[in-house]
């Protein structure tokens, strides 16, 4: 599965939202009302699906769940909950990887005239092509 920059979130504020105010594109005040607009009617920020390994998460542990790639970039407000992601799934027993664009900003990856955009891609193909080579190897 790729990660691309997941949008999670929580109650608590986390060292990158309070810091990247400024950011292009994705600021707290942004999030907050996709987070009210989009949650179910009276939930908050730990809703499940917006804080998939908080406080009123559902165990995953047991679940067969994919080899994950999670994209973070440096310049993402997002990147403690991705980060976040990426350290649950490790600590559920999942395969996960997780690859740092230390000068990204969220969506980077859409303007191709950043360098991080080509590298991007790459890493995609190559994540692919390596769980492609599994899925081979499983089914012979």
């Amino acid at each position: 599965m790729l990660a691309i920059q997941p949008f999670f979130g929580g109650e608590e504020r986390t060292e990158s939202e309070t810091r990247l105010t400024r950011a292009p594109l994705v600021n707290m005040e942004r999030t907050d009302w996709m987070w009210k607009a989009f949650l179910p009617e009276g939930s908050d920020r730990d809703h499940p699906v917006a804080n998939v390994f908080g406080p009123n998460a559902v165990d995953i542990s047991a679940v067969d769940f994919p080899a994950t790639v999670v994209f973070v970039g440096g310049f993402d407000p997002l990147q403690d909950w991705q980060r976040r992601y990426y350290e649950g799934l490790k600590k559920r027993g999942k395969q996960a990887e997780l690859v740092f664009f230390p000068n990204a900003i969220h969506t980077f990856y859409a303007y191709p005239e950043l360098e991080d955009s080509s590298a991007f891609i790459h890493k995609v193909g190559d994540f692919v092509q390596s769980r492609s080579v599994t899925a081979t190897d499983t089914v012979h």
